[in-house]
């Protein structure tokens, strides 16, 4: 059995960054109150980690390998950051590091498409991002189109971008 780790205060040259204020839509959200420079590391996503058969409804979850999901219980900055189809951060890494994707202004909205961080089929989430490239709902990055896809594979986690569900043959590496 795997525990939750207890809510540890985000550090670095970010940590004061962004603060969590209440949506007109989506409950929740976190905005900067500071510039953030392109490449910053704004957020490390925590929690303990899961697999899939001990998800409980409870749990806030971000799905990192095959069988595997860093959960929270709704405490960590990063459960507060809201999808958007346009986001402004992105996992550049391919590790649970959230990082600016551009320069963000002061008292704008941290945001992370999380079709990037997510391979369970039928998944889907109404999206209310309003950006004018909506998709309108989101899915599990390996139901997206091959062209969203290739789009998003750079913010993409690792396991998404190494061809989650593929099949190597022997010798191939991935």
């Amino acid at each position: 059995m795997h525990r939750l780790s207890n809510p540890e205060p985000s550090s670095g040259p970010l940590s004061r960054a962004f603060e969590v204020r209440d949506t007109l839509a989506k409950g929740r959200g976190l905005y900067t109150i500071t510039f953030i420079p392109r490449g910053a590391v704004v957020l490390r996503c925590s929690g303990g980690t899961f697999c899939t058969s001990e998800l409980l409804p409870e749990h806030f979850a971000m799905q990192i390998g095959d069988d595997l999901w860093l959960c929270s219980d709704g405490r960590q900055p990063d459960d507060c950051a809201n999808h958007s189809c346009d986001p402004n951060l992105g996992f550049t890494t391919g590790e649970p590091i959230l990082c600016a994707l551009r320069d963000i202004e002061a008292d704008e909205e941290l945001c992370w498409d999380y079709s990037t961080s997510l391979a369970e089929n039928g998944w889907r989430l109404e999206c209310l991002c309003g950006a004018p490239c909506c998709r309108g709902t989101v899915r599990s990055f390996p139901e997206l189109s091959a062209e969203d896809q290739q789009r998003l594979r750079p913010i993409a986690l690792t396991y998404l971008r190494l061809g989650h569900g593929a099949t190597l043959r022997q010798g191939e590496l991935r």
